[in-house]
């Protein structure tokens, strides 16, 4: 289905120098191959590795580069075998600028032994052969991470997962397509964002028009509908919802993941409160329930047309694994916490544990049609990171606003949807929140489970945006 992305897909680029090839032992070469080799195992713990073997000049390199091309990377893994001509890898990409690059330099020592000598620095120069490459990269002005460890140093696998975790939802960003259904809420500045600034991240957007939206409404067949109502309400509390507003919602959410599928979109945002869904005379409900299903499956979708925070919630749920759509309501001075919750949408996956997901009748917001179908649930107490995205029309940067935090409770039920009382790790709620505002953040966020700062730095880094931690 679209929106489950394929597993991360790795470039493997070693390169190697023959110049010292007369000078060391015949065996050199094959051990500083085993050696890309095994790197090529170790990268296999996290994903798919498209390795073209050794790269030991330019002509290689541009090989390397065709197939990587062809491979639809997601991120290349710079390891040097030695110190050798950066030439070699730049040919390798320089044609693939989307690409992030993450620059290893994996020493086979820990320390430097006292009997140190040339043979030896040749056969562990891949310090020297780092820095040659990372220096080509800075004067290019390409965006890459650098790690530096030791192959037997057990961090090496922990910083190697988290930065490919961050090239994996940077990669959700720049080859996402999105789906919008129904414009922007009018005025809202804070969520608006030009075709410009999204060609500047890689996102694709396709706009589905009332009409659009009606025809694929009424496509969906009715025995669909019923199976899909029966299902609900065996895994949900569905009494509050009578059979007909359970069933219009239930073809909305078909609806939705169909025009997913059909334009192979990973995510999307709707407005419900507009001629496309609320007061469209087809459909005539919002659109509570279908968001919560495509979450739930891997296609995030943000409301009021916030094309930014769907962005932010495919990042997110790429990253954590689930991503909640919401706004930050109210602040509790003595409690030091604020209240995070939105009106009846969600991502199931992020719920307590101790939580069934109860289905309401969306009476908040009647459509043509009477009530959509909301969810509500708790959130679990713990770790929690907040995002927020926005692109800044001054600069057609983008700033990716992060703050790290905890879940302390989810008891205000009166919302009728997915709340919790956040509390910011950086201190007093009051100035933390002040920092939010002052950063850029929009009136919409995404709530992740699990503290996800350091990654969400590296991500920002790969998608070439500012990253702000509040």
């Amino acid at each position: 289905m679209p929106g489950i992305n394929p597993p991360l897909r790795i470039g493997l680029l070693a390169v190697y120098f023959g110049l010292f090839d007369a000078a060391m032992p015949p065996e050199f070469r094959q051990e500083r191959t085993a050696f890309a080799e095994a790197m090529r195992t170790r990268l296999e713990q996290f994903g798919s590795v498209v390795y073209p073997g050794v790269v030991d000049n330019d002509e290689a390199g541009r090989e390397a580069g065709l197939l990587f091309a062809r491979s639809d990377l997601d991120v290349i893994v710079f390891v040097p075998t030695m110190a050798a001509p950066p030439s070699y890898g730049w040919e390798a990409i320089r044609n693939l600028p989307r690409v992030p690059v993450v620059a290893v330099g994996a020493q086979e020592l820990t320390e430097v032994p006292d009997d140190y000598a040339t043979e030896e620095a040749t056969r562990r120069s891949l310090t020297v052969g780092l820095v040659m490459f990372t220096n080509v990269l800075v004067r290019m002005g390409r965006q890459f991470t650098t790690l530096v460890s030791s192959v037997i140093d057990d961090d090496l696998d922990t910083v190697l997962g988290d930065t490919l975790r961050a090239a994996d939802a940077a990669a959700s960003v720049t080859k996402s397509r999105l789906l919008t259904i129904g414009k922007p809420i009018a005025g809202y500045m804070d969520v608006e964002v030009t075709g410009e600034q999204l060609v500047g991240l890689g996102v694709e957007v396709i706009d589905v028009d009332p009409p659009g939206i009606a025809a694929a409404f009424g496509a969906v067949g009715d025995g669909e509908v019923s199976a899909l109502v029966c299902e609900l309400r065996d895994r949900f509390e569905a009494g509050r919802v009578d059979d007909q507003v359970l069933a219009r919602s239930a073809r909305l959410a078909l609806a939705m993941k169909e025009l997913c599928r059909r334009n192979d979109a990973s995510a999307g945002a709707v407005n419900c409160h507009g001629d496309a869904l609320r007061w469209n005379p087809e459909v005539g409900v919002t659109a509570c329930l279908g968001v919560a299903l495509c979450t739930e499956v891997g296609l995030p979708f943000a409301c009021t047309g916030d094309i930014p925070t769907a962005i932010a919630l495919a990042m997110g749920k790429r990253l954590a694994g689930s991503a909640l759509y919401c706004e930050l309501y109210q602040v509790d001075f003595p409690g030091n916490w604020i209240l995070v919750a939105n009106g009846g949408e969600g991502d199931p996956t992020i719920r307590a544990a101790s939580s069934d997901v109860t289905l309401l009748p969306e009476d908040h917001y009647m459509g043509d049609h009477g009530p959509g179908t909301a969810v509500a649930f708790e959130l679990p107490a713990g770790p929690a990171t907040l995002i927020s995205l926005s692109p800044l029309d001054h600069s057609n940067g983008w700033v990716l606003v992060g703050a790290e935090g905890e879940i302390l409770d989810s008891k205000h039920h009166a919302m009728e949807g997915p709340n919790g009382m956040f509390r910011f790790d950086s201190g007093n709620v009051a100035e933390a929140y002040a920092r939010w505002c002052e950063a850029g953040a929009t009136h919409h966020a995404a709530v992740l489970p699990g503290h996800q700062g350091d990654v969400l730095r590296l991500t920002a880094g790969m998608l070439r945006i500012t990253y702000t931690a509040v």
